[in-house]
C-alpha cells in the first residue's frame, strides 16, 4: 500500500511541476474576462506551435532582433465608454503591483492618440511575460503573450 500511495505522491509532483504554469496576470483575465463589459479570448497550444517568432526591427542606429516561441495568448477589450478609464486604470495598477518592468515604447503616444504601454516579466533581454495595454478613445485592450522571448540588439552597420 505504501508503495502505491508513494508512486501517486510522486506522479502528483511531478504533473504539477511539468503542467502549465499561471502567470500574475492570470488573475486580472480570470476577474475581468466575465464581466458584461469586457471581451476576450485565450488560446495556446498546437495551435501556436507554428508561430515562431522571429521579427527584425530597426530601433534607432541599432537593429533589434526579437526571437521566441509563442505558447500561449490572451486578449480582453473594453468597449463600453462607462467602464473604459476605470477599468484600464485598474489593470495598469494591477501590473504595477504584480511587479512586472514597464518597458518604455518609443511612441507611448501614437498620431490617432492612442496610448502604449509594455509591461514585461524578465529582463529587458530575456522575459516570459509581455503584456502590451493599449489604450484609444473608444476601447482600451489588454493583449498579453506566454513564451519564451530573446531581444538582441545590434549596430546597424549601413
Amino acid at each position: 500500500m505504501k508503495k502505491y500511495i508513494l508512486h501517486l505522491v510522486l506522479i502528483a509532483c511531478t504533473t504539477g511541476a511539468f503542467g502549465q504554469t499561471k502567470g500574475l496576470a492570470d488573475e486580472l483575465y480570470e476577474e475581468y474576462e466575465p464581466k458584461p463589459y469586457v471581451s476576450g479570448f485565450s488560446f495556446g497550444g498546437s495551435l501556436l506551435s507554428a508561430l515562431p517568432l522571429d521579427i527584425d526591427f530597426a530601433h534607432g542606429n541599432f537593429e533589434r532582433t526579437l526571437n521566441g516561441e509563442i505558447k500561449r495568448v490572451q486578449w480582453l477589450r473594453i468597449s463600453d465608454e462607462r467602464y473604459i478609464k476605470e477599468v484600464s486604470s485598474e489593470w495598469e495598477r494591477f501590473l504595477n503591483k504584480a511587479r512586472y518592468k514597464k518597458v518604455p515604447i518609443e511612441d507611448e503616444k501614437d498620431d490617432d492618440g492612442q496610448d502604449h504601454i509594455l509591461f514585461i516579466r524578465g529582463s529587458r533581454t530575456r522575459f516570459d511575460e509581455a503584456h502590451f495595454l493599449i489604450r484609444e478613445d473608444a476601447s482600451t485592450i489588454l493583449l498579453t503573450f506566454y513564451g519564451d522571448f530573446t531581444l538582441t540588439k545590434t549596430l546597424d552597420e549601413d
